[in-house]
């Protein structure tokens, strides 16, 4: 017997296991969603994404809101680590790498809303498993944890750097491809879209990066992206910070309340990470320009340029910091370098205050732009069009049959008729005025 309720659906909520009650049950909500001003905008998947996230934080701060009844100084350690997880979803790396994802799964087709969970999911692992180390040996490793922070920073550096660099490089070519199809679409009206992925004309160095890519084809697939992505620890030796000052602070705190320190951070960052990649989907599929193709290209090309401009200042700030670390340069400029890296949720805020301006810039242009755009699609349909049409002057053009065409162009009339031998003949008779 078949269970009343299921909850198959990402995202989404408890409903009936029967089609026909699920389908009612869906039809009821949708109807809800429908009259709620601003939040119709959004589609019920990725309400029900971001409000399942939303369900789990309130869940996970009751549940550490019980334990902290009976440890009260707990409490502020305790927000300090939801507030860090809330922080460093602003992270560029997080935004870059989510936000690049995001269009390469909806390049392939899909409507992607948890990349960005599957991705703090995965970057939050490397948090509690630090955690659990250092709760078990809390001493050991304050004294050992900076050479292990310096190796994993390394790695995660590195790799964050060159996946976020090798991906705007990436997105130059969905650019590319982008702006011709929009030109196509101007100067000849073809609307067909192409595959961006095709790999046409990009030679042998789009390929590799293909094949690269290619395998990251689910949204869970970003887990393991965002495990490599949190081996540079500029994350978890904050939380380990925390639970070793935890062990210190607190006398008797055992091994079981440290794990409350990472469960907050990750549920932080999950919230805010996933909520960023379900709107970004959003944006990108927005049925509003579902159809009108111009439209779609256009909010494209501006949002792919700005992830562009996004990705690869970041991955060049990363590699720069790299360099900082490892051969320790000096100057006014590695001066810079650093002040970046250490203020990478300001760098974060910013981006996300960038798509906000640049989208609300790019509605207030579109206006002028699709003019423009309508001016020159008008001009070539009427060059086609007197293109495609016989324009004779002052003669006349008579169709005797299905192969006898006689024109009269002003005194002169040019009969052409069939002939058996499949040879052209044309008599011309000048005549000063009508043959009798």
């Amino acid at each position: 017997m078949d269970p009343p309720f299921s909850s198959d659906g990402a995202g989404m909520a408890l409903l009936p296991h029967h089609p026909s009650r699920r389908k009612a049950w869906i039809g009821k909500i949708g109807a809800v969603h429908g009259r709620m001003p601003g939040i119709n905008k959004l589609p019920l998947k990725v309400l029900g994404t971001i409000g399942t996230l939303l369900l789990v934080n309130i869940v996970v701060w009751v549940g550490v809101g019980v334990v902290l009844a009976y440890h009260p100084r707990m409490a502020g350690t305790a927000a300090l680590a939801y507030s860090l997880g809330l922080r460093h979803a602003l992270d560029a790396d997080h935004i870059a790498a989510i936000d690049l994802m995001t269009r390469r799964l909806i390049a392939d087709g899909q409507r992607p809303t948890t990349v960005g969970t599957f991705f703090s999911l995965g970057h939050s692992t490397i948090v509690i498993i630090t955690s659990i180390v250092v709760a078990a040996t809390a001493a050991a490793v304050s004294d050992r944890f900076g050479s292990f922070s310096k190796v994993g920073g390394i790695i995660g550096t590195s790799v964050s750097a060159a996946f976020l660099i090798i991906l705007s490089i990436l997105n130059m070519w969905i650019l590319w491809k982008l702006c011709v199809q929009l030109k196509t679409i101007i100067e000849k009206g073809e609307e067909r879209t192409p595959d961006p992925w095709d790999g046409a004309g990009g030679g042998p160095l789009f390929r590799v990066f293909k094949k690269m890519f290619k395998f990251i084809d689910r949204p869970w697939k970003m887990y393991p992206l965002g495990v490599l992505f949190g081996l540079g620890f500029d994350t978890s030796s904050e939380v380990a910070l925390l639970g070793i000052a935890s062990l210190q602070g607190a006398s008797g705190t055992s091994f079981w309340l440290i794990l409350i320190f990472p469960i907050l951070f990750t549920a932080g960052m999950c919230l805010l990470d996933t909520t960023d990649g379900a709107l970004m989907m959003t944006l990108y599929t927005s049925t509003a320009l579902a159809r009108d193709q111009i439209a779609i290209l256009y909010y494209s090309i501006v949002l792919t340029l700005i992830t562009i401009s996004a990705a690869m200042a970041i991955g060049v700030i990363q590699l720069l910091s790299l360099i900082l670390n490892v051969a320790e340069p000096t100057g006014r400029f590695w001066d810079g370098v650093e002040k970046a890296g250490d203020n990478y949720d300001i760098i974060g805020g910013a981006i996300c205050g960038s798509f906000v301006v640049a989208g609300i810039g790019s509605v207030l242009f579109y206006g002028t732009f699709r003019r423009a755009v309508d001016r020159r699609i008008r001009k070539r349909e009427e060059r086609e069009a007197q293109e495609g049409v016989m324009v004779d002057g002052e003669g006349d053009v008579d169709l005797g049959g299905e192969d006898v065409i006689a024109v009269d162009v002003g005194d002169e009339r040019v009969q052409a008729g069939p002939l058996p031998d499949k040879k052209a003949r044309v008599d011309v008779e000048a005549s000063a005025g009508p043959s009798g």
